[in-house]
């Protein structure tokens, strides 16, 4: 599913035009990288939690679970950063 698509599903289901749906799908994913790129974590209920991480010299966005990143590290638990 592409945003466009993922736009007519938010029209058809809340009887909007497909541009007004297209324009809160755009403000939303602008919102969520805005957030990504001053080093934020989006969270979101029921989907997922969102942090920028550094992956071969880039920034990129990553999807994981919420337990795993607030896990304080330990001894024990020490681990490298996994590889997209």
């Amino acid at each position: 599913m592409n945003g466009e698509e993922l736009a007519e599903v938010i029209a058809s289901e809340h009887g909007l035009s497909k541009a007004f749906s297209g324009r809160i799908l755009k403000t939303a994913l602008e919102t969520i990288r805005g957030e990504l790129k001053r080093g934020g974590v989006v969270r979101l209920r029921g989907f997922g939690t969102f942090r920028a991480v550094k992956s071969h010299g880039k920034v990129r966005a990553k999807f994981g679970d919420a337990e795993d990143f607030f896990k304080a590290p330990t001894a024990r638990n020490q681990r490298t950063p996994r590889r997209f």
